[in-house]
């Protein structure tokens, strides 16, 4: 595990397994539960494939009110991306305020200045549940996975929720999420759909994005 220098000696992790919808005893009076939430927006692209997510390294899109609830859900969590999420977000933006930012790359000499780099999704969960040392107000029960299509598809076995934006628009695109929505119609595959807006429309017309939902997953069994 590789941390960056700007923020070495933040955590002292502890070895162990990211084992998580488990609960743990950390010696307090009650046991501490952990989430792994996915977090995504996804429309179609221009063949009317659901689920891209991407295009170039970033959105294809902007929706503020997307933004604004991306920011509420995740504001005082741990956030964990990979490397071209990292370097998707905006320098204004990076790393996301009042979040602890973990960024995963398997290039060791990787550095991410203001979040901690680690080299899998595994290190990135565990580190993810140690508590800050001074304590950092952050809220550790909830974890959440931000992108990009990779490192969704390896969280998704691991995931209790799953929030997706769903636009309806199409758009060019090169990457795609993991099919959420096939798996909550499965009978078998474990999840379902927990919460569900109806359509509601941007408030900027110029989006070129004709209404959003916002939908709630969770892992059934």
């Amino acid at each position: 595990m590789e941390h960056d220098s700007s923020r070495s000696g933040y955590h002292e992790p502890e070895p162990g397994n990211a084992g998580l919808d488990e609960t743990e005893d950390w010696g307090d009076d009650f046991p501490k539960t952990f989430s792994v939430n996915l977090i995504w927006a996804e429309a179609r692209d221009k063949e009317g494939r659901a689920g891209a997510i991407g295009l170039e390294g970033g959105m294809p899109w902007h929706l503020a009110e997307d933004m604004k609830h991306f920011k509420e859900l995740t504001v005082s969590h741990p956030v964990i991306m990979g490397r071209r999420t990292w370097e998707s977000l905006d320098l204004r933006y990076r790393p996301l305020p009042n979040r602890d930012n973990i960024v995963v790359s398997h290039d060791h000499q990787y550095r991410a200045p203001g979040a901690t780099v680690v080299d899998s999704l595994e290190d990135a969960l565990d580190l993810a549940r140690q508590e800050a040392i001074p304590d950092d107000g952050l809220d550790r029960s909830e974890i959440w996975v931000i992108g990009g299509a990779q490192l969704f598809a390896e969280a998704l076995p691991q995931a209790n929720k799953v929030f997706v934006t769903l636009l309806d628009t199409a758009v060019d695109a090169d990457t795609y999420a993991p099919d959420i929505a096939a798996l909550a119609d499965d009978d078998h595959a474990g999840w379902q759909i927990a919460d569900r807006t109806p359509w509601l429309k941007p408030k900027k017309p110029e989006s070129g994005i004709a209404r959003y939902r916002f939908i709630k997953y969770v892992r059934s069994h």
